[in-house]
């Protein structure tokens, strides 16, 4: 049956591939990512411009050749051929002027790149021909490709350049929309085949595209402009490559793909994704298939995981294993099979936005590049796609061409993606295959790197309490330590340490001996960590409120012998059955009366200054070895850095076993200024933080994030002064805060308002957020924050300090590449010596490279692009609670100790302030008592530790590998608590303090019997409560009390006898307006 020429005046309708659907719907406005046509624009440019009219009559008689250049596409399911040619050649006469010519050039191209024709009346192909100042010409060529693929391009242009140079072609048969009638039939069993493969091909891999670094989601934006990146692999390197493939027994094409998807791994988050594979199938239904223009498209979907890799041989087999599932087509799975296993496994359809396409042909015939010129220019757009790689032979090398959409990525991501891509090509080119892939990074992010990581300077040789002791020595009547109304002098406080240290020797306390200090905190505490350090020991505080066997295994994992403390039990001495470690009681008084040293003991800067242990996710605490020298490093940068002096006085708010402690004790007495110590029940009370900063003029807050919320909080709380202490006459916080110059705060996320509320209130105040790990000396980063920036989601990590560096690696070792995320390692001279009495886990997260001691941190961050490092949360099971570090193994490890539990999951729920943590229990039989595993909690983990709720479950619900599925009991976590017997609240204050217990915990308090700590309270929620305690009755009622009330009932109690206490009939009035 003769086609060609065919003068049939009734329309030809067709039925479209699925492709050729899913471009026809993608393309418009409302789909994400849409806006745009999938369409290739071409640009030849030849020194002689062809004759118009005769490229005018080619390219009707192309359009009559092939009916799909006149096709339309008026719905989603069917096309329709129009009987004659639909469009002329447009053009344009640029002769008479160089200038008007670039202009008008500039102008087709940004119109043609951009192109999207009416799909219901096409055309389908569009001709514009520029004629040029001294002769020569532009062929501007743009097809859609619903009406034709790049294969079929292909023979669009060289049939057109034959119809121009010879007048003819022999007539064709067959046609696309025949084809799609005969293949219909088989596309049923063929989608069967599919389905199979995809299941299969899926099995285990999760349903995504690259998780590239974006600045904004891809269904977000619509109308994408796409920018071509080219990268040429000329004619003697693509030798060099086909020679090595050749003996590899691999396709050279195999390569290109090879360093494609490794590219992609190197930029990609989770470094396992799906790409999407066109390929142009043309069934063998008839003998001239391969001379018809058409969609023959098929979008094969191809799961790259490359990571695993050691060599490039090992890249380019696993690549070929690829080519050869694609190859083989029914072993391959489509983008619609991939679509529909993802909804049977109840997932969103994967947005497959990364395409690698090869065509193993030139685009055009020599005639046509005769005719018409060479390809100088090209780009391809697709709807629903922002990365769209093209291979295809030129000038007797190869093209790979990169078609983007730049606004979705991240600043420099692209550019550095093809740099490190054609490195790769190179090393394909140059390299013996057995040697491993190029991993360094791009050129001007190795050159940022360096450079913000060249913080080297003199190490320290000073010991923590150095320049302390120095001080008092030659002045001594200084203020040192301001306490509840007193004050200690320099020289006071030195020689109490100096009792203490001589005291400590006499015992027998050895140089680099570890002594335990279980204080509150007070004068005595700081006494206590100068006269340990003056003795030559170093400290290791452990906190009063820690449970007994913590404390035990502390105390004996540290192998202390002595421990500073006030009450016999905080030795560690036995509680249930939990052993005591053969420890000796000192108490501070004890040497009060003996005779000083005339000077702290000598010891090397290398010798041990604290011990403080931290969550550990064995089960128990690992102690974290930190030399003098590497504290003072930390300290002394910290001080110089921001002019830390003798006028400068800072509030201890942190726990004496929580590292930031280090800096606010011995930062402010190593400059010559001075601390300022609360009393316990002012130790969280953000109100009397507030009095005492007024009242001493304090200058220096360090402090988790959570704390500083508090004190900003409660400082932004109209009359807080007059509520909390009548002594303050009701300032505004603006008059409160005034004091205050310096803020340093970390440990935690940090809220974008934060600084801008406190620099309301403290206008002059620098704040600086800080990062690091108790492994790295207390801080090894800052960023100083001056304005929040409007694309900010998190307040930046900053930049490494003096002597200390920062890498971000991937799971190979390998840096990651700008904005990628990764480990964070920290280097140089702050990194702890290990951990204590624990070589395995020291060698697990230490070591040494290229000469510099490095910890694997655990945590996840990356780079930006200005050097500036971000943190990303936690890698593992590890997590960050209010500035503490917890293991929830160590918390699983506690609950399974338990007779009645077979097996323990802790999972975090909850966002901000409402983060809290729950326990999923399997029963060793048929049901654990959950009374006696809260009380085992109590036992061994500290309260911000403390599981808010717990679920008993007959079976932890598993994942297809076996695991735990931790994904779907984070899910289950939230709150379906036991209820508490439901009696409402009684009276008006124990309404009153369930609003505030609302507020501060997120929850609806219903029944007066109910327990803030089981509604997921913690010691920092009781902080912000007895603050709003504060706030609205006008009382202030210890926090110990609080928390040893616990139910709302006991809590109102509380409130009123302290309202009784105060033997103010005034006060008690206010307690009850405050109710009501």
């Amino acid at each position: 049956m003769r086609i060609e020429g065919d003068k049939t005046t009734a329309p030809r309708r067709f039925p479209l591939t699925s492709v050729q659907r899913a471009y026809r719907l993608g393309r418009e406005d409302e789909q994400p990512l849409g806006g745009v046509a999938c369409h290739m624009y071409f640009e030849f440019d030849a020194a002689t411009a062809p004759d118009p009219k005769r490229l005018e009559t080619a390219y009707q008689r192309l359009q009559d050749r092939h009916p799909m250049l006149r096709a339309v596409f008026p719905t989603e399911e069917d096309g329709v051929l129009h009987p004659q040619p639909v469009d002329e050649v447009t053009v344009h006469d640029l002769s008479g002027s160089q200038q008007d010519s670039t202009g008008t050039l500039t102008r087709l191209r940004e119109d043609l790149s951009r192109r999207r024709s009416d799909a219901a009346r096409g055309p389908m192909m569009d001709l514009h021909l520029s004629l040029l100042p001294g002769g020569g010409s532009r062929l501007h060529v743009d097809v859609d490709l619903m009406a034709a693929d790049p294969p079929s391009i292909r023979t669009a242009l060289n049939d057109l350049a034959e119809f121009y140079g010879h007048g003819d072609l022999p007539p064709l048969d067959y046609d696309f929309p025949q084809h799609q009638r005969q293949y219909g039939r088989q596309e049923a069993e063929r989608r069967e085949h599919h389905a199979a493969s995809a299941d299969q091909a899926m099995n285990g891999t999760d349903l995504t595209p690259p998780r590239l670094p974006m600045a904004q989601a891809p269904n977000t934006t619509s109308g994408a402009r796409f920018q071509r990146r080219t990268l040429p692999v000329l004619p003697d390197e693509w030798h060099r490559i086909r020679e090595r493939a050749s003996r590899a027994g691999v396709r050279p094409e195999t390569v290109l793909y090879a360093t494609y998807a490794h590219t992609l791994e190197r930029w990609d988050e989770g470094r396992q994704f799906l790409l999407n594979v066109p390929v142009f199938d043309r069934p063998r239904l008839h003998s001239g298939i391969d001379r018809i223009v058409g969609d023959f498209t098929r979008l094969l979907v191809s799961p790259v995981t490359t990571s695993d890799a050691d060599s490039l041989q090992e890249l380019v087999n696993a690549a070929q294993a690829t080519d050869n599932t694609l190859r083989r087509e029914h072993d391959a799975p489509t983008v619609q099979a991939v679509v529909e296993a993802a909804h049977r496994r109840g997932e969103a359809a994967p947005e497959l936005g990364a395409v690698y396409t090869e065509l193993t042909r030139p685009w055009t015939s020599e005639l046509f590049t005769q005719c018409f010129g060479a390809l100088s220019w090209m780009v391809t757009q697709t709807p629903q796609v922002w990365l769209d790689c093209l291979t295809y032979p030129q000038d007797e090398g190869v093209c790979m061409a990169w078609d983007t959409v730049d606004e979705l990525f991240l600043p420099g991501v692209l550019d550095g993606m093809a740099e490190y891509c054609s490195t790769m090509l190179t090393a394909f080119a140059d390299r013996d295959w057995r040697n491993p892939p190029p991993n360094g990074l791009p050129k001007a992010q190795r050159a940022t790197r360096d450079r913000v990581n060249n913080t080297r300077a003199p190490q320290s040789s000073l010991l923590l309490h150095e320049r302390f002791f120095a001080q008092a020595a030659v002045e001594p009547e200084p203020a040192a330590l301001l306490h509840d109304g007193h004050a200690l002098s320099r020289g006071e406080l030195a020689e109490r340490a100096l009792r203490l240290a001589a005291f400590l020797g006499e015992r027998g306390v050895d140089k680099g001996e570890p002594v335990g200090i279980c204080l509150e905190p007070g004068p005595e505490q700081v006494t206590a960590v100068l006269g340990v350090l003056a003795a030559g020991g170093c400290y290791v505080p452990v906190g009063p409120e820690q449970p007994v066997l913590r404390r035990n295994h502390i105390l004996d994992t540290a192998g202390a012998r002595f421990v500073i403390a006030e009450r016999p039990t905080d030795t560690g001495e036995p509680e249930g059955d939990g052993g005591s470690p053969d420890i000796t009681r000192v108490s501070p008084t004890e040497a009060n009366n003996h005779r000083p040293l005339d000077r702290p003991v000598g010891v090397e800067p290398r010798s041990l200054a604290y011990i403080i242990f931290t969550s550990g996710s064995t089960g128990s605490p690992k102690g974290v070895e930190i030399e003098h020298r590497s504290a003072a490093n930390t300290l002394e940068d910290l001080n110089e850095r921001w002019g830390v002096g003798t006028e400068d006085r800072c509030l201890t708010v942190s726990a004496l076993d929580f590292d930031l402690s280090v800096y606010e004790i011995f930062g402010p007495l190593m400059a010559g200024g001075s601390v300022v110590v609360p009393t316990v029940d002012e130790q969280r009370d953000p109100d009397a933080w507030l009095r005492l900063i007024h009242g001493h003029r304090v200058t220096m807050w360090d402090s988790v994030p959570a704390l500083l919320d508090m004190l900003v909080s409660a400082a932004e709380t109209p009359d807080t002064g007059n509520a909390a202490n009548p002594g303050t006459s009701g300032e505004k916080g603006v008059d409160l805060l005034r004091s205050l110059r310096l803020v340093l705060t970390g440990g935690d996320w940090i809220a974008l308002d934060l600084p801008d509320r406190l620099r309301r209130l403290a206008p002059s105040c620098r704040f600086v957020a800080c990062g690091g790990a108790t492994e790295g000396a207390v801080y090894s980063n800052y960023f100083e924050v001056d304005s929040i920036g409007a694309e900010w989601t998190s307040i930046p990590y900053g930049v490494p300090l003096r002597n200390q560096h920062y890498r971000v690696v991937d799971p190979q070792e390998r840096d990651c590449p700008d904005w990628v995320p990764g480990e964070l390692w920290i280097g140089g001279a702050g990194v702890a010596r290990g951990y204590r009495n624990d070589p395995d886990r020291t060698a697990e997260r230490f070591r040494e490279s290229d000469s510099v001691r490095w910890y694997r941190t655990g945590d996840m961050g990356r780079y930006r692009h200005d050097g500036v490092l971000e943190f990303l949360g936690r890698m593992d099971h590890q997590i960050q609670l209010h500035g503490y570090r917890i293991e929830l193994g160590e918390i699983e490890a506690a609950l399974s100790s338990h007779p009645d539990v077979s097996r323990a999951v802790a999972v975090v729920s909850g966002e901000g302030p409402q983060r809290r943590i729950v326990a999923f229990l399997q029963p060793a039989g048929k049901t654990a008592n959950l009374d006696t595993v809260r009380q085992l909690a109590r036992r061994w983990l500290p309260d911000y530790a403390w599981p808010s709720d717990y679920f008993v479950l007959s079976e932890l619900p598993l994942n297809d590998n076996g695991k735990v599925d931790r994904k779907t009991l984070t899910a289950w976590a939230l709150p379906e608590r036991e209820p508490a017997p439901h009696e409402p609240p009684h009276t008006g204050t124990e309404e009153a303090l369930a609003q505030e217990w609302t507020a501060v915990l997120g929850d609806v308090v219903s029944s007066r019997h109910q327990n803030f700590f089981d509604l997921g309270g913690n010691s920092f929620h009781a902080m912000r409560l007895a603050s709003a305690i504060t706030r609205r009755f006008g009382l202030r009622v210890p926090l110990r009390q609080l928390q040893s009330a616990a139910t709302l009932a006991g809590m109102a109690q509380a409130v009123d006898e302290a309202a009784r206490d105060a033997h103010a009939p005034e006060a008690t009035r206010s307690a009850s307006q405050a109710a009501t």
